[in-house]
């Protein structure tokens, strides 16, 4: 798989990687009786090898398994397209994926019938969708070959036309759509505080700071500045999460301050047309360098949150030798689900060495 270089797509997998948001996503999102046939609490993650790496125009694909009422798997492959234009060709790939799922599953040991796969996409970007749901209708086919041809339909899930009140889901998955609906509009200022509003029911879960650190992060890199300029963020943030939320607060206002004007250069940068390369690969290690900075910062001061300053010195240590931004994301994942400092400290130096 292709590294996730895009905000959107780093943002999209953070919270669709949840197997209970995707679960409640897809219950709530596909027909009636298509949700209505899979048993959602048994979804599960499949590995990425499922997917087909050659697609790299799609590094954010999701695959998960899950179970058929009556008796039977399934599989449910979640596509994300947030670019300017409509990807004409996705139900091609999507016809590569079913191929590649099956292939695996007789791979794997299987006889019988071939489990049935249901793709789903999900777009928020500008221009119209107009892409037939159907593989057939790409093909030039005359009537009495029709037959000959595949339908493979997909399900689309466009939130521009859903009205807000209709985006509806627990708190991390009405706010994700909301925001995933406004990112490229004008009226996000505005909309904002009433988004932000809804995390004030996460109060101090650890699962609450996460999200929030990585919505923030999200506005912050992909909002362009004449839609929220970091002092409407700033401000927005501020005012909304304050009062009953002390510790959620704590973590925005130190991550307003300190990092989101450094996130929002660095993602400008790596999405720079070609041009001046020199210069523009020099800006791009400073970014870089000060993302891994920041990230590290802000992972040391939950870590004194949770575990005390006895662990921080250990912890700044092994943190400097973590050199990739992913890594240091998912180390913030790891950090809320361990139990002390020393499983912390143990998880740390796997991923440090």
């Amino acid at each position: 798989m292709t590294a996730l270089n895009s905000p959107h797509d780093r943002f999209f997998k953070a919270v669709f990687g949840r197997v209970e948001v995707a679960a409640e996503f897809l219950a709530r999102y596909l027909p009636s009786a298509v949700a209505e046939t899979l048993d959602w609490a048994t979804l599960r993650a499949e590995k990425d090898s499922f997917l087909d790496p050659e697609l790299a125009q799609h590094p954010t694909d999701l695959l998960y398994a899950v179970d058929v009422r009556g008796g039977g798997r399934g599989y449910v492959p979640v596509l994300f397209e947030h670019k300017s234009y409509v990807e004409s060709r996705i139900n091609l790939d999507l016809l590569r994926y079913r191929v590649r799922i099956w292939e695996q599953w007789l791979n794997a040991g299987h006889s019988g019938l071939l489990p049935v796969i249901v793709p789903v996409v999900v777009y928020h970007g500008a221009a119209t969708w107009r892409v037939s749901r159907q593989f057939a209708d790409g093909v030039a086919a005359p009537l009495a070959l029709r037959e000959c041809v595949p339908e493979c339909v997909y399900y689309l899930v466009d939130l521009s036309a859903y009205r807000d009140e209709d985006l509806r889901g627990a708190v991390i998955l009405q706010s994700a759509l909301l925001t995933l609906k406004y990112i490229f509009r004008e009226e996000l200022r505005e909309r904002l505080p009433g988004i932000l509003g809804l995390l004030r029911a996460l109060e101090q879960s650890s699962s609450g700071l996460d999200y929030l650190q990585t919505l923030l992060r999200y506005l912050a890199q992909a909002a362009s500045t004449d839609r929220l300029s970091d002092e409407d963020l700033r401000r927005v943030v501020m005012q909304t999460l304050s009062g009953g939320v002390e510790q959620m607060m704590t973590i925005a206002e130190q991550w307003v301050q300190e990092g989101l004007e450094r996130g929002r250069q660095e993602g400008r940068q790596e999405g720079r047309q070609e041009g001046r390369q020199e210069g523009r690969q020099e800006g791009r290690q400073e970014g870089r360098q000060e993302g891994l900075n920041s990230e590290r910062q802000l992972v040391l001061r939950l870590v004194q949150r949770r575990f005390g300053v006895g662990v921080v010195a250990q912890s700044r240590m092994l943190l400097e030798g973590v050199t990739e931004p992913a890594v240091l994301e998912e180390l913030g994942e790891v950090l809320l689900d361990c139990a002390d400092g020393e499983a912390w400290l143990a998880a740390l130096a796997r991923r440090a060495g």
